[in-house]
């Protein structure tokens, strides 16, 4: 089984233990137990991604698999890591770990709170392992929406507004975003000759100067929003300040790094 896989089971088979634990002593074991293994398949990734390297494989991208998704438009399941996306693996799993244990007392909700918690890892996890950008706006999408609940419910001060203020600037980005990797779908071609989603490919077409002077602005601005980028950035300060701590270190540490690293990694001449 590819290794990439393995960084998405684990958080959800945590997620179905979570769902099926009967108290809150339980919902903390596994949570920690799920994010525990995750944390030693990360470094694990890490560790075969630089003996991969070692060994002298130069492939821009390591651990690669495809599997069709939707076929009629050319939707696909890639997956893949360079050394960015490993190293912001490795981080997530640290800052999701550590923010299991930070959590160990949270009294309301637990169970729901873990789960909530997990999710917006999984969304995570997904981004940064996927070659297709359909498959990683779903995954962004994913990273977005627990955010909502996790802030809303288990926030503090003024949590309603937070939470509805991010959802809502992020949610709007979601939309430029959306446009955007629309336009680089139907002006690139993979080898198939169908148009194509997956970032290589795209990197390796001929986008028209018009189109890119188009759907640049909008990619940038979509993950600008995410990654809290000026004049973007007036949810992240209300988001901090409200959201739990184990989901502030999320939001700081890993989710705003999305929105930078898709940015820089945008295939426009």
């Amino acid at each position: 089984m590819n290794i990439l896989f393995l960084i998405l089971i684990i958080p959800v088979l945590t997620i179905l233990g979570l769902l099926l634990s009967r108290s809150k002593e339980q919902a903390r074991l596994v949570a920690a137990a799920g994010m525990g293994i995750q944390f030693v398949a990360a470094f694990y990734l890490l560790f075969s991604f630089l003996s991969e390297r070692a060994a002298g494989n130069t492939a821009e991208m390591l651990f690669t698999s495809s599997y069709a998704w939707f076929e009629p438009l050319n939707i696909r399941f890639d997956l893949g890591v360079d050394g960015v996306s490993v190293a912001l693996i490795v981080l997530t799993a640290i800052v999701t770990l550590a923010g299991v244990f930070i959590s160990w007392k949270m009294a309301d909700l637990t169970k729901e709170f873990f789960i909530s918690l997990i999710a917006l890892a999984t969304g995570v996890f997904g981004f940064f392992i996927s070659l297709d950008l359909f498959t990683m706006f779903l995954f962004y999408e994913l990273a977005v929406i627990p955010m909502y609940l996790l802030i809303g419910i288990w926030g503090s001060g003024p949590k309603e507004y937070s939470a509805m203020k991010l959802t809502l600037m992020l949610m709007g980005g979601s939309a430029f975003l959306l446009v955007g990797l629309l336009g680089l779908y139907f002006n690139a071609t993979g080898a198939n000759g169908q148009h194509t989603f997956n970032l290589l490919e795209i990197a390796a077409s001929n986008i028209p100067v018009e189109a890119q002077r188009i759907f640049l602005p909008l990619t940038f601005v979509g993950f600008g929003v995410l990654g809290a980028l000026f004049p973007f950035h007036t949810w992240s300060p209300d988001g901090h300040a409200s959201a739990p701590t184990a989901v502030s270190m999320l939001h700081a540490g890993v989710l705003m790094k999305l929105g930078g690293t898709a940015a820089t990694g945008l295939p426009y001449s």
